[in-house]
């Protein structure tokens, strides 16, 4: 079975590929831009962009957008997370933060639309806290800065595997499963 996933970032491709390894999925990655509408719900953005993106291109697809909520930020940066790493950064978050309750939640919702229809939505939620300071390692500015819980690493500190092995993939399993009960002959 083929899912076409809407996204410029190779990596969120190779993590679904990663998550589906083991079932008759294949992903196959269309890179188009995509308007994404300001709010502070990753739901809400991934399901406005599915449903755009499945008119535009005629066919079923598949869109992500991910999101860090931070308590004592009363949920912000939520879905604005890109814009929060571009502009105050993994140093500016935790400078922001001394001192504070540093716990929080990263999601990822997964939407998936046909085209003309509405989108059916999916959110894992991945809980942890915010270091103290950035740490060293792989990844974006907010993998040097999530812990997520029962660890003391941040992602940026786990390779990939052991990343994926605390990481809440439930949304995509949840998306899976809704395909494959839906699937189209259209």
């Amino acid at each position: 079975m083929k899912i076409y996933y809407v996204t410029g970032n190779k990596g969120k491709i190779e993590l679904a590929n990663l998550i589906f390894k083991d079932t008759d999925v294949e992903i196959e990655q269309v890179d188009i831009d995509v308007p994404e509408i300001q709010s502070l719900d990753t739901e809400e953005v991934a399901k406005y962009s599915a449903e755009y993106a499945s008119k535009l291109l005629g066919k079923p697809v598949l869109k992500n957008d991910s999101g860090l909520y931070v308590k004592a930020l009363n949920g912000f940066p939520g879905a604005l997370a890109k814009y929060a790493e571009d502009n105050i950064g993994a140093e500016g978050y935790c400078k922001m933060l001394e001192g504070k309750d540093k716990e929080c939640y990263w999601t990822e919702s997964l939407a998936y639309a046909y085209p003309n229809e509405e989108a059916v939505v999916f959110t894992s939620k991945t809980y942890g806290k915010l270091a103290d300071t950035p740490r060293e390692g792989r990844g974006y500015p907010f993998d040097k800065i999530f812990i997520p819980e029962n660890d003391d690493r941040t992602f940026s500190q786990m390779t990939v595997e052991e990343q994926l092995s605390v990481f809440d993939k439930d949304a995509y399993f949840k998306i899976l499963e809704y395909i494959k009960n839906n699937v189209r002959k259209d």
